[in-house]
């Protein structure tokens, strides 16, 4: 198993989630209780092709989006993806094991399903950069967040609670400007998920500043289980999601969490996200199909990027995992779409991590 971090100059930093082929006759299939239906994911038949589309809710989209947009396929093979991050400084950087450091894959990784194969998640699921341009990444199965040094030594910031029990699976991070780590921790990095029994902890939401983890918010408050979080671009407002739900709370002086409150819901939220320059928030479906929805800073739903969908066999999962902001203008929004990555133009610059590239 090998799991690649590939850094290039002013290139996409993808963490790619390595996938391991369960047998689908190891794993007993409940008897059909319904006709199968078109899914992109599991058994029965393959959903019919469709192109990429771009569904107008509001008349605001065309201020964000260009009618006649595009999605680019960048690069594809890589099973299931995640986390992705943009860098402009100029060297490469390959790195092994990124979210498993261990040799008992048999006791390791939440069970998924893509297309028609069973899979274990073991690997990375999260990527971002601090203030000195520091790789900073969720290594799910080790259930640590690590950070990558100039020297290429890792660095543990944090394995959990500070009694020493440990996180579950960390899933998503957002870095704010005094380098504070925010992080959502959930069940995909154990095998059995929530029913394992090396879980030590309810899922939650922390907050890593200077060696000291903190559970700022439970997930019990979000009423699912935790997944996508990005802070607005004056870092006021921490967005969080769970499910289709997207919930909005106020971040206090001393970056706890104030009042909370349904920010939005519906399709198109349940995974990562990230912020333009404007405020507009972009969620990602998740599993399938691949869908990233664009929400004002007022809440209203501008529209939809509807990712293509390839009918026919072998059948192929499409889905949206997570976004991030690129290019030299930053005006290039990637998408870790499981097996592929897609690049699409916009009008609008996203808020992008680290220092600020040189001229």
């Amino acid at each position: 198993m090998r799991t690649r971090i590939p850094r290039f100059s002013s290139t996409l930093v993808a963490v790619a989630a390595a996938v391991l082929v369960w047998p689908q006759a190891a794993l007993a299939q409940p008897a059909a209780t319904a006709p199968p239906v078109p899914n992109m994911r599991g058994d029965g038949p393959a959903p019919a092709a469709k192109p990429f589309s771009v569904t107008r809710s509001d008349a605001r989209l065309d201020a964000v989006v260009a009618s006649n947009v595009q999605a680019e396929l960048v690069a594809t093979g890589f099973g299931l993806n995640e986390g992705p991050v943009w860098v402009h400084e100029g060297r490469s950087v390959l790195m092994e094991q990124a979210g498993y450091t261990g040799n008992d894959v048999n006791n390791t990784g939440a069970q998924t399903r893509s297309g028609r194969s069973h899979v274990l998640l073991v690997g990375p699921s999260c990527a971002s950069l601090d203030s000195q341009g520091r790789l900073i990444w969720c290594a799910d199965n080790d259930r640590t967040v690590n950070r990558l040094e100039p020297d290429g030594t890792r660095t543990v910031l944090s394995r959990g609670a500070p009694d020493g029990k440990r996180f579950s699976g960390p899933n998503d991070i957002v870095v704010a400007r005094d380098d504070a780590v925010y992080l959502t921790d959930n069940d995909f990095g154990l095998r059995g998920a929530g029913r394992s029994p090396d879980k030590q902890m309810p899922n939650g939401i922390w907050r890593i500043k200077d060696g000291v983890s903190t559970l700022v918010l439970g997930a019990d408050a979000l009423g699912g289980i935790p997944n996508g979080i990005v802070l607005s671009p004056d870092e006021r407002y921490l967005y969080l999601t769970a499910l289709q739900k997207m919930l909005r709370y106020e971040v206090r002086p001393d970056g706890s969490l104030g009042a909370g409150s349904l920010f939005t819901e519906g399709p198109g939220i349940g995974d990562g996200m990230k912020v333009d320059t404007l405020g507009n928030v972009y969620s990602t479906s998740g599993a399938g199909p691949g869908v990233i929805r664009i929400t004002s800073p007022a809440g209203v739903l501008l529209g939809y990027l509807n990712l293509p969908v390839y009918g026919g066999e072998p059948k192929r999962q499409i889905c949206a995992t997570n976004v991030a902001f690129g290019d030299a203008d930053g005006k290039s929004l990637y998408i870790t779409a499981c097996d592929d990555v897609y690049r699409i133009r916009l009008k609008v610059a996203g808020v992008m991590p680290g220092p600020a590239p040189r001229p």
